[in-house]
Order: C-alpha cells, then sequence, then structure tokens
C-alpha cells in the first residue's frame, strides 16, 4: 500500500468518526471524489483491520472500539511515564548510572523513558526503541513474572538469538534464570546483549498485579560486578516498587 492510499484510508477513518449516524459506500465516494468501488476498497480495507465494523442492516459502516483502546493505550503509557519519570531521576542521581523505563509490547519491551547520568557510558537506546526481552535485563525482570502460559507463549513464537556469547539461547536454561529473578526480585544482563555493557532490572506491576514493564540501570560492565551489583539491585527493586504503588500494584516480595 503506497503513502497515498494510508494517508486516504486515515481520512476516510477521520470521516466515519465524525458521523454519528455512519456512512454509505456513496458518503464515502463523495467525499474522497472517487468512484463507489474505490471507497468500498478502503471501507472494506479498515473493516478487516478492525478499525471500522459494516452494520448488516442498514448496510452503514460505524468506528469501532479499537480506536478508543488505542486511544487508551496511549493516555495509559504517558500517564506511567509522568507517574515513574521523577523517581527515575532520583534513582539516577543514587547509582549515577543511565535509567531506562520499558514497558511491554506483544514479544518486546519499548522503551518509554531515559534518564541519562554524565558519569556512565553514553548508550544508543532513545525513547520509542523497540528491544528484545530474553537478552536484556528490563527484558528477563518482565519474563520471570509472566504466567507459565504466557511465558511458553513466548518461547514458542521468539528465537533466542545470540547477541553475545553470554546470550542465554537455551530455552530450559532461560527459565531456570527467570526463577532466579523471580526470588531475588532483578534480573542482570551480563553483557548478553551488549560488549561490556551490563543492566540491572526489576518489575513494574500495574493495578491489577500484572506486570507491564520494568526499569533497570546500565553501566559498564566493570562497574557492576559481585560487589556493587547487590547494592545498586535493591536501589532498582526500591524504585520499581515505588512505581508499582503508584500504579495500584501490590509488588512481589
Amino acid at each position: 500500500m503506497s503513502i497515498y492510499s494510508v494517508e486516504r484510508a486515515l481520512k476516510v477513518l477521520e470521516y466515519i468518526a465524525s458521523k454519528k449516524n455512519g456512512v454509505r459506500v456513496r458518503d464515502v465516494a463523495e467525499f474522497l471524489k472517487v468512484t463507489a468501488p474505490a471507497a468500498f476498497k478502503h471501507l472494506e480495507t479498515l473493516v478487516k483491520c478492525g478499525y471500522v465494523f459494516k452494520d448488516p442492516y442498514t448496510h452503514r459502516y460505524f468506528p469501532s472500539y479499537k480506536l478508543v483502546e488505542l486511544g487508551s493505550i496511549v493516555l495509559r503509557n504517558i500517564e506511567v511515564r509522568e507517574i515513574a519519570h521523577p523517581l527515575l531521576i532520583e534513582l539516577m542521581e543514587r547509582t549515577n548510572m543511565t535509567v531506562h523505563f520499558a514497558l511491554k509490547d506483544g514479544f518486546e519491551g519499548v522503551y518509554v523513558d531515559k534518564v541519562e547520568s554524565a558519569r556512565t557510558i553514553p548508550t544508543v537506546s532513545r525513547i520509542g526503541m523497540k528491544m528484545r526481552l530474553y537478552s536484556t535485563g528490563f527484558g528477563k525482570a518482565i519474563l520471570a513474572f509472566l504466567s507459565e502460559d504466557e511465558l511458553e507463549e513466548y518461547l514458542k513464537n521468539v528465537p533466542l538469538n545470540r547477541c553475545t556469547p553470554n546470550t542465554i539461547t537455551d530455552p530450559e536454561r532461560l527459565k531456570q534464570e527467570l526463577l532466579l529473578v523471580r526470588e531475588r526480585g532483578y534480573a542482570i544482563d551480563n553483557e548478553e546483549n551488549e560488549y561490556g555493557v551490563k543492566c540491572i532490572g526489576a518489575p513494574v506491576f500495574d493495578y491489577t498485579n500484572k506486570v507491564i514493564g520494568a526499569i533497570s540501570v546500565t553501566a559498564a560492565s566493570g562497574l557492576l560486578n559481585e560487589e556493587t551489583i547487590p547494592k545498586i539491585a535493591q536501589e532498582v527493586i526500591r524504585t520499581a516498587r515505588e512505581i508499582s504503588k503508584k500504579l495500584g500494584g501490590i509488588t512481589a516480595s
């Protein structure tokens, strides 16, 4: 589909949403100044994608609640970020490390906030960027608190490709790692996603006590060692729990 076609489909969607009583094929044809078959094609594409439904009796097209759902997701993400941001700044100041906040998005995680520290290594991550779950600190923190069925679904659909020699690519070994993460409350990315970089992640829960994302701190591998990890991890857990509480979640012990 060309960019022009996408633009037209979006115009049709906005047009339908503005009409309380729905629209007919010929209404859309007149609106776009195209033939009825062309208008019908646009409408059926929107129906197929779930953004529009057709009344079987009147043959009029109406916007679906999928639009409301998308709006709710956007609002939720904005709200969560606003709640978390001041706490992420505090975590950065306590650890002098770059802090990330990511939300689960399907089988990946998407960064919704990032607070950089001038005292640690620069990172290529950016807000809106999607990342793997199995090889990242925040990702393993999320996976560890999924239900058994959700984890099996994830492993069935996501190949565990090697990013570095330290990446866990065996599903059974990953499951054992996730059990450890669940027990101690935090995950470690031991240079599993990028050479020379380590991360510590902890899960964030919403008001339904479902894991929705995680926060993590990132630093050069030399700064996160056997001596410093336990202390830094407690700071990460503390911040993740504070965010969860503000979202109405009951955090894991």
